[in-house]
């Protein structure tokens, strides 16, 4: 592989590392992955407006992470590939580490990872 291969390789990664890096778009993840849920649904449940959802879908769904489909009037949104879980499934574990003397913190992301494997 020649270098600048090499390096957009990288970069890839890097960026989708760095959509990841937002709390909001990782509960939406979370929350896609489980169901579809339109704008609206995903505003109740985060408590973020839905001007907000509404960019990180699209964000989302320009990095194709996220899909959608129309019924009518609405737009539903689900985790186009859902192996992105394991993702941050082994981010959740490889934090776990970190927290071994507290016990309710472990606990708390034992909770996480469980929700988080589908």
């Amino acid at each position: 592989m020649n270098r600048e291969k090499f390096n957009d390789v990288f970069l890839s990664v890097s960026d989708f590392f760095s959509l990841l890096s937002n709390t909001d778009r990782i509960k939406i993840i979370g929350l896609l992955l489980k169901k579809e849920m339109d704008v609206n649904d995903i505003h109740k449940a985060i408590n973020i407006s839905q001007s907000r959802v509404s960019q990180h879908l699209r964000l989302l769904k320009t990095k194709s992470l996220v899909e959608e489909r129309r019924e009518g009037k609405h737009i539903y949104y689900h985790v186009k590939d859902p192996r992105v879980s394991r993702i941050i499934e082994s981010v959740i574990q490889f934090q776990m580490i970190g927290f071994t003397s507290d016990k309710e913190t472990i606990s708390l992301m034992n909770e996480l990872f469980i929700m988080w494997h589908i």
